[in-house]
């Protein structure tokens, strides 16, 4: 009796496991693996029950930190923060941070306003200035009273010594004609006044005598005394009078009577149009 039921338990158990393996080998053709290799690799491939698939969309799987990372590579699009985040990251991205300290573009800049510039500009024909030549330089080059342009004043003011003709252009020459350019230091630009000498009874101008002829500095003007004057000059010219200058005008035009003995020089200014008569000053 012992015998028989060992040997029904033992059947049982062949059979038993029998079932087993053709349930596992169904399981396998269900999955679609056909073999334990690949069911193995399947069951590795899958998500354990309530953890999130990586392709669902809109859920992101989190990062994993471990234990001494900086946490560099973890931050994806944290580029601006990530920088410096361990004390230890001496490794140097190219281009990383360079333009931290960048200052950005300005964009052109206004130069400063150049007062004697504006005062140049200011300037118009017709303008009368109180402006003239000291005589300081010479007959080479002409040393104005003034730094910048003065304010105008009346044309028929005795200050007005002379007349702004035009500006910024190509200035006509002669007797009683001059100009007065600056470049500015700012903006490169040269501005000229054109000028023309206004001329006034009874004033003194600054000439050089040689023997008997006298060369006349006509853009000069000076104080009717006598003083020594610049080195280029060693005479006081008195303007004894301003005329209209007729035809064939000379010297003899400045007589003032018949009767009249004064040793007169005078000159054709404004193209011949004005006859300036002058004596050699013989004041204190």
């Amino acid at each position: 009796m012992v015998a028989d039921a060992s040997g029904d338990h033992s059947t049982a158990k062949l059979w038993a496991l029998l079932g087993g393996i053709a349930s596992l080998l169904s399981i396998l053709t269900w999955l679609g693996a056909s073999n334990a290799a690949e069911l193995k690799n399947l069951l590795s491939e899958s998500s354990p029950p309530g953890s999130p698939s990586a392709s669902t969309p809109g859920i992101a799987r989190p990062p994993v930190h471990l234990p001494g990372d900086s946490g560099g590579s973890g931050g994806s699009g944290d580029s601006g923060s990530s920088r410096g985040s361990g004390a230890s990251d001496t490794s140097e991205t190219p281009d990383a941070g360079q333009g931290s300290d960048d200052k950005p573009d300005p964009g052109p800049t206004t130069p400063p306003p150049d007062p004697t510039e504006e005062a140049f500009k200011a300037r118009s024909p017709g303008d009368c200035l109180p402006l003239y030549d000291t005589g300081r330089g010479g007959d080479t080059r002409i040393a104005w009273n003034v730094n910048v342009p003065p304010a105008p004043v009346s044309c028929s003011d005795a200050r007005a010594l002379v007349r702004v003709t035009a500006t910024d252009t190509t200035c006509p020459t002669g007797d009683g004609k001059s100009y007065w350019s600056y470049q500015s230091v700012t903006t490169g630009t040269t501005r000229t006044l054109c000028l023309s000498r206004i001329y006034h009874a009874y004033y003194c101008l600054l000439g050089r005598q040689s023997g008997d002829s006298i060369s006349l500095g006509p853009m000069t003007a000076v104080a009717c005394r006598r003083e020594p004057v610049p080195v280029s000059y060693n005479q006081i010219m008195h303007i004894t009078g301003v005329y209209r200058a007729p035809a064939g005008a000379t010297a003899a035009n400045c007589r003032q009577s018949a009767g009249d003995r004064t040793r007169y020089w005078a000159w054709l200014m404004d193209d011949g149009a004005t006859l300036l008569c002058t004596t050699i000053y013989q004041g204190g």
